[in-house]
């Protein structure tokens, strides 16, 4: 059952698509992408992004649906493009232009990457007096520990205020000194080209990838919107239109900006159908798809945790 009506519709958010297993951060298998395609086309109308938000069909059998991607790694034209292609669905990426610049992941992928291959098991040199005690213990007894301790304090950073959260970061970096950082893993601005030549919307996803509602500097938070777009626009031609919010966060400060930086619309997270009457212009929700199960990515696509969860909170 499709939880769907005329008055809503599906935003899909995907980061990766990748037949490599990773520990920390999973990316979407191929095989399930492909399914998860093979199910939207069955099942909705799929169109462009911006055509959904600002040129919705007037007549559709089917609900309206939008496939997005949020940072700009490289295997979007490796994997996802070429199957894209074969079921000529369109899609969006939004990309964080600092990564293309400096070919390094986001932040948040660089933490993954160092406390899962690090051989490290103690901090020498860190001050942890600004986090909460269960961070203050940096000795673990096993890679294990370490990568849990990983896990949880990335969460814990993607919300504290910015400053903080950089200079904790690198001084995590500092410690975790022996996994060299990985390159090519980002979009180049060739391969932003590329996708846009063949047809795919990029959009804005920031400078560097930060929690744009922790940001207590208007002039920084002013900064990730407006020379993100100016870097778009002088390297690859690209017009503001969408921008894309950092792990999903903003908040009515950032929604303000986000419209007096002139993009015509903010995508969200938020974990929930799309209601075109209802939802903020600048607060897009988006349902983000994970490497798992085919019934949970189903359930996530039909609407039904949607549903269930709606249904809960009233």
């Amino acid at each position: 059952m499709i939880f769907y009506s005329k008055h809503t519709a599906l935003v899909l958010l995907l980061h990766r698509v990748l037949p490599v297993r990773d520990a920390m951060w999973d990316p979407m298998d191929p095989k399930l992408f492909e399914r998860t395609l093979q199910y939207v086309q069955k099942h909705f109308h799929v169109i462009a992004l911006q055509e959904l938000l600002f040129h919705r069909p007037a007549v559709s059998s089917k609900p309206l649906a939008a496939i997005t991607f949020d940072d700009g790694y490289r295997d979007f034209i490796d994997y996802s493009i070429p199957l894209l292609k074969k079921y000529n669905i369109p899609a969006s990426m939004f990309v964080t232009t600092d990564c293309i610049e400096n070919n390094l992941p986001t932040w948040t992928y660089l933490l993954d990457t160092v406390f899962e291959k690090s051989g490290i098991l103690c901090f020498s040199d860190f001050d942890a007096s600004a986090l909460p005690a269960e961070y203050s213990k940096t000795n673990w007894g096993s890679a294990a520990e370490r990568i849990a301790y990983g896990k949880k304090i990335k969460q814990h950073l993607k919300w504290i205020p910015s400053l903080q959260r950089k200079k904790i970061i690198n001084a995590i970096l500092k410690n975790l000194y022996d996994v060299t950082l990985p390159v090519g893993m980002m979009m180049g601005w060739d391969e932003v080209r590329q996708a846009q030549a063949a047809g795919y919307e990029i959009g804005a996803h920031s400078v560097s990838h930060p929690t744009l509602a922790t940001l207590e500097d208007d002039v920084e938070l002013d900064y990730e919107l407006n020379y993100s777009a100016q870097q778009l626009h002088e390297k690859a031609g690209i017009e503001k239109s969408v921008f894309s919010y950092p792990c999903g966060s903003y908040d009515e400060r950032v929604m303000a900006h986000t419209q007096r930086a002139g993009y015509k619309a903010g995508l969200a997270v938020d974990r929930k159908l799309y209601e075109p009457m209802k939802d903020n212009i600048y607060a897009v929700p988006r349902i983000e798809l994970y490497n798992e199960s085919w019934l949970k990515a189903g359930m996530r696509m039909n609407g039904t945790i949607s549903f269930i969860e709606k249904f809960i909170k009233n």
